[in-house]
C-alpha cells in the first residue's frame, strides 16, 4: 500500500503546472470582443508569467518585442470615453492587483512599430475586495469561487490625448510573493489609435523596466500570515483620478459605480460598459483552470468571447461566490504557496484516498 502510495503521489507531482497561468488575449471595445490576437501581441511563453521585473519581457511579455508578432498584430481605433478592456485566457486565478496602463508612441510611428521603450502612465487598477483585520478579500475572484475573472472593462479617460498607443494589461499573482522575484506577472499588450481633442497630461510618468524593483511592498509579501490589513498595489497612482476599483466590470454589463479615489469616493472612472457583448469570433469553450490560492476542485472558465447575434448583458460573466479572506491563523504555504506543491499535495490526497477504495 505505501509503495502504491508513493507511486501516484510521484505521479500527480509530475502533472504539468501551468492550470492556473493565464494570459490575456483579445481586446474588448464597447462591449464587442475581438479574435484572440487579433489585436493584442501573442506570446511566446504560453501562459507563463515573467518574474524578472527588469527584464525586457516586463513590457509586452515574452516575444511581444518579436517584429514578426508587432507585425502580425492590427490596431484598433478607440475615443476617450470608450468602455475598453481584454479577455482572459484562462481566467485570473492567482490573488493579486489588476493594473492598466498606456504608452504613447513617437508622433507618426505606427503602433506595430513601437518597442514601449517610452513613458507609461496607469489608467485602471483594481485591488482588494473587502480588507480589514481578517485580512484580504481579492477582486479578481468571482464571489470566492477558486475561479478568477475572465474578462474586465474600464473607462477610456476622456482625457487621453490623440495617438498611438501601446495599452497595457498586467495581473500580479501574489501567491508566491513571500519570496523575492516570487510575484508573478500576466502581461498582454493591445495596439490602439486614439483619436479626439483630449488634452490631457497624464502623470505620473514610468519606464517599463524600471517602474517596480523586486523589494517593492507590494510584490514582496506574505498574502497568508499574517492577514494581510493593509496594502498598495505597485507603481504610480492612477492617472487622471487617482481612482481604485474593488469590484470588477465586465464586458455587457452596466457600471458598479464602485471606483473610489485618494478621498475615498466615487470618481466614475472606473465603470463598466452596458452595451452587450458581440465578438467577431465563433464562441469557444476555455480551458480548464484551477486557482492554487485555494484548494476548491477545477472549475471551467466561461468562453471568452460570445456570438453577436445572441449577445445579452446576462450573457457576460456573471460573478459566482468570491475567494473567502485569507486564512487567520494559517501559515502561508512554502515558498509563498507555489502552484506546483499544492497542486500536488490536493492530488496526492485524492489519490490516497483512491486507493483505500
Amino acid at each position: 500500500m505505501r509503495s502504491s502510495f508513493s507511486t501516484a503521489l510521484a505521479l500527480v507531482a509530475a502533472l504539468p503546472t501551468a492550470f492556473a497561468h493565464y494570459n490575456f488575449d483579445a481586446l474588448i471595445v464597447n462591449g464587442k470582443v475581438t479574435e484572440p490576437y487579433e489585436y493584442v501581441r501573442k506570446t511566446t511563453n504560453n501562459n507563463s508569467p515573467i518574474t524578472d521585473v527588469t527584464s525586457k519581457d516586463i513590457i509586452c511579455n515574452a516575444g511581444g518585442l518579436d517584429k514578426d508578432i508587432r507585425a502580425a498584430t492590427k490596431t484598433h481605433a478607440v475615443s476617450p470615453g470608450d468602455e475598453v478592456g481584454f479577455t482572459v485566457a484562462n481566467d485570473m486565478g492567482h490573488p493579486g492587483p489588476l493594473a492598466v496602463y498606456l504608452s504613447k508612441a513617437p508622433d507618426g510611428t505606427e503602433a506595430s512599430d513601437y518597442l514601449g521603450d517610452g513613458d507609461w502612465f496607469k489608467v485602471y487598477e483594481m485591488t482588494w475586495k473587502t480588507i480589514g483585520e481578517n485580512g484580504i478579500e481579492w477582486a479578481n475572484y468571482m464571489n470566492g469561487q477558486s475561479n478568477g475573472i475572465t474578462n474586465f472593462t474600464f473607462t477610456l479617460p476622456k482625457e487621453t490625448p490623440k495617438g498611438t498607443y501601446l495599452m497595457r494589461a498586467e495581473h500580479v499573482g501574489l501567491h508566491g510573493a513571500g519570496e523575492k522575484n516570487g510575484a508573478q506577472f500576466y502581461i498582454g499588450c493591445a495596439q490602439l489609435t486614439v483619436d479626439g481633442t483630449g488634452a490631457g497630461k497624464p502623470s505620473p510618468v514610468v519606464s517599463l523596466p524600471g517602474a517596480y524593483t523586486a523589494t517593492d511592498p507590494g510584490l514582496l509579501l506574505s498574502i497568508y500570515y499574517p492577514p494581510v490589513t493593509n496594502y498598495t498595489a505597485p507603481g504610480p497612482k492612477v492617472w487622471p483620478s487617482g481612482c481604485e476599483d474593488h469590484t470588477p466590470n465586465f464586458a455587457g454589463q452596466a457600471s458598479d459605480g464602485d471606483c473610489t479615489n485618494d478621498k475615498g469616493s466615487d470618481s466614475g472612472s472606473g465603470s463598466g460598459s452596458a452595451a452587450p457583448v458581440a465578438s467577431d469570433a465563433p464562441a469557444t469553450e476555455a480551458p480548464v483552470a484551477s486557482s492554487p490560492a485555494t484548494d476548491a476542485p477545477a472549475a471551467s472558465a466561461p468562453a471568452t468571447t460570445e456570438a453577436a447575434s445572441a449577445a445579452t448583458p446576462t450573457e457576460a460573466p456573471v460573478e459566482q461566490p468570491a475567494e473567502t479572506s485569507a486564512p487567520v491563523a494559517t501559515k502561508a504555504p512554502s515558498t509563498g504557496g507555489k502552484c506546483k506543491a499544492k497542486r500536488a499535495a490536493k492530488r496526492a490526497l485524492k489519490a490516497k484516498r483512491a486507493l483505500k477504495h
